[in-house]
């Protein structure tokens, strides 16, 4: 339990989350619904949040180095990820070098985001040690922008008459999801949503319809859909609803209904000092996990068990969980039974995933249920930043492979193949990705969260926060507070936004706030 507010320096580390090994072979097996519904990092008064990609300054990009190069330009790529994302970003950075000769990009895994964070902040230290990409998840805006260290993708914009119809092509909800003081900061984006997924033949044996626009849309409905799964009396269904208890539940529900949690446009028109956690929409989120929890309609898993929840989902002692869409595709080879190990990283698990099919497993996805409506809430995944180094040429083949990634094939091959989103209009409307979104299983469940994407409210992206993390675990530990602890849901939110206003204090001394 989370009581005290962690406070560090910019260039100390976040805390590491630790992973329990497999407990037994089906275990081993389980991990693949680890991969399956792998957690999405996710991340106002929308005032910054415009989307507006013409301010910038051009003299602060040299994207014109690249052709002064005496030869290819070697640039490097840091990202956190494993299996089918990782396979894909390997796959598409390959056909980079291919497709010219002026750059040769090398990939290089640095284990979590917690990790590559430290391995990053350490780095800072010794600039030449910095790569030229840093693919960081969303909860580190406010850490990227205050370290000084990269180049915004808004002065390359201006700087590349070329780059604008690729940029006015985004997503506003995208675009303004990584905007903060009407600049944007990040060049490409993996971008991800919460979805619901559920069991269709508990749903069914409820009488509840489980096509995705029938599917709960409030918390309210989601609560009552698992009244009528408890009330059917489903066999081996002890809670219908499971979900490892995490703070961005809170945040997802909190922007679905325009609800900032720090001041500041939300910290998007300057850096967040005073905490706004206590309100109304708070306070509902939290009476709703307790008496969920309390009359046995929620399994809340605390957050230390990685694999509770998905336990409950592959077991079928749960019927709906709400996690990230970037477990799509994982789930549909699961149920195929063409996962392998290396699609989900993990290869000595003493076990060939392959031969595990869960084929009568029967999921259906919806968009994720909020206070008021389903699908709205904030962008979740991570932003990739372009690294401000001595040789301008990195800096302009960084740039050179960003606007490629950004190109309709490598975002289609990036949704069908890694499970982000497609972030572009011409990307959704590509006929390869609007065949599959048709023809398959897996395209029909990308494609709801996609629509839930587009749904977002770019005037109010979520919050930018300095200790986004700190607030994370303080949120996090005030939810299991008052559902496995049985806390006080006013005193145990009041706890929480003191510890969250010593952590902002600590963060704007730090950086001269």
């Amino acid at each position: 339990m989370q009581n005290q507010p962690t406070t560090r320096s910019l260039s100390s580390p976040a805390p590491r989350q630790v992973r329990p090994k497999h407990r037994t072979q089906l275990g081993a097996a389980m991990l693949l619904v680890l991969a399956l519904f792998a957690l999405a990092c996710s991340s106002s008064d929308g005032e910054s949040g415009s989307g507006n990609t013409t301010k910038g300054d051009a003299t602060l990009c040299p994207v014109a180095a690249l052709d002064d190069a005496a030869g290819p330009v070697k640039i490097t790529i840091w990202h956190a990820w494993i299996g089918l994302t990782a396979k894909t970003l390997q796959s598409i950075a390959d056909s980079y070098n291919k497709s010219q000769t002026k750059v040769v990009l090398s990939v290089e895994a640095q284990g979590t985001y917690e990790e590559l964070l430290k391995k990053y902040q350490d780095a800072l230290g010794d600039p030449a040690s910095l790569p030229d990409i840093v693919l960081s998840e969303d909860t580190t805006t406010q850490f990227m922008i205050d370290s000084e260290s990269i180049v915004p993708a808004q002065d390359c914009i201006a700087a590349d008459d070329a780059a604008a119809a690729i940029y006015e092509d985004i997503l506003p909800a995208v675009i303004s999801g990584y905007t903060v003081d009407d600049v944007l900061w990040p060049a490409a984006f993996s971008v991800s949503q919460p979805v619901l997924y559920v069991n269709q033949d508990h749903l069914a044996a409820a009488g509840v319809d489980s096509t995705p626009t029938a599917l709960p849309k409030t918390l309210t409905e989601l609560r009552a859909t698992a009244e009528k799964i408890k009330a059917a009396n489903i066999p081996g269904v002890e809670q219908p609803l499971v979900l490892r208890v995490d703070s961005w539940y809170l945040e997802q529900a909190l922007a679905g209904v325009e609800q900032p949690v720090v001041n500041n446009s939300n910290g998007r028109s300057g850096l967040a000092t005073e905490s706004e956690l206590i309100s109304d929409p708070t306070t509902e989120v939290f009476q709703w996990f307790q008496a969920m929890q309390k009359d046995g309609l929620l399994k809340a898993v605390p957050y230390s068990d990685s694999f509770g929840q998905l336990f409950a989902m592959a077991l079928q002692t749960s019927s709906m969980l709400i996690d990230t869409s970037t477990a799509i595709t994982s789930v549909n080879a699961a149920i195929e039974g063409t996962l392998t190990n290396e699609d989900v990283g993990a290869t000595d698990l003493g076990i060939d995933l392959s031969t595990v099919k869960f084929d009568t497993l029967k999921i259906g996805v919806g968009l994720n249920p909020g206070l008021k409506e389903a699908g709205v809430g904030q962008i979740g995944g991570a932003g990739w930043y372009m690294v401000n180094g001595e040789d301008d040429a990195s800096i302009a083949a960084a740039w050179d492979f960003m606007k490629y990634f950004n190109q309709t094939p490598q975002q289609v091959r990036w949704t069908l193949e890694g499970s982000y989103l497609p972030v572009s209009e011409s990307a959704r409307e590509d006929p390869a990705l609007l065949a599959a979104f048709t023809a398959t299983q897996r395209g029909q469940w990308l494609s709801v969260a996609s629509d839930g994407l587009v749904n977002l409210d770019p005037e109010f992206p979520g919050p930018v926060i300095g200790p986004y993390n700190e607030f994370r675990s303080i949120t996090r530990g005030a939810l299991e507070k008052v559902t496995t602890g049985g806390g006080d849901v006013t005193a145990t939110i009041k706890t929480a936004n003191t510890e969250f206003q010593a952590a902002l204090d600590q963060y704007a001394s730090e950086v001269g706030g």
